[in-house]
């Protein structure tokens, strides 16, 4: 039995066909990737010390907020805060669970002395479901990849802290208002 492995033009089409084909892909998905940093480009977010809502402790409290300029509405908005007295990072605060198009919504939090604490980050998920993390700091907006198996990876690293042999701190498993942070 002879087996036809065709003619060397109907491979070069079917390679060119396949070429094109992943070409196409390729710039479709580069265009939506284009249309939804857009719109969480449009959430802007700011941390400052200010008197707000008639507290009148600007020295004493931190004001983070969070504008939805998009079409679209975004959800579990948590603001990440740093202490640099003790280098943690992660402890997290809930600002919106829902920010709808063209709202904005702000958290009060007690400040201790002013290079010791301040927000970090802001994270949240858009409408298509994709988590993203803007850098206070330096405005920077970041896509949060989601963790093939992440389940897995937490359940290994409580298995090596109950074995005593990792530390993980607290902040990070839970939230400062015992929000479940989103990872």
């Amino acid at each position: 039995m002879d087996i036809d492995w065709g003619t060397i033009p109907a491979w070069v089409s079917g390679l060119g066909s396949t070429g094109a084909l992943w070409v196409g892909a390729v710039t479709l998905r580069r265009a939506q990737d284009k249309e939804s940093r857009s719109e969480a480009d449009a959430v802007v977010c700011r941390d400052e010390r200010g008197d707000c809502c008639g507290y009148d402790l600007a020295a004493a409290h931190w004001i983070a907020s969070a504008a939805n300029g998009s079409e679209r509405p975004v959800h579990h908005v948590f603001l990440i805060t740093y202490d640099s007295a003790t280098d943690t990072m992660g402890v997290s605060h809930l600002l919106a669970n829902v920010l709808p198009p063209g709202v904005a919504d702000h958290i009060h939090l007690p400040a201790p002395p002013p290079e010791w604490s301040r927000p970090a980050a802001v994270i949240f998920r858009d409408a298509d479901r994709t988590w993203w993390l803007r850098d206070l700091m330096e405005q920077s907006l970041y896509r949060q990849s989601p963790l093939p198996g992440v389940g897995k990876v937490r359940r290994t690293l409580r298995r090596l802290e109950k074995e005593g042999r990792l530390t993980l701190p607290q902040q990070l498993a839970r939230g400062g208002h015992g929000h479940h942070a989103p990872w």
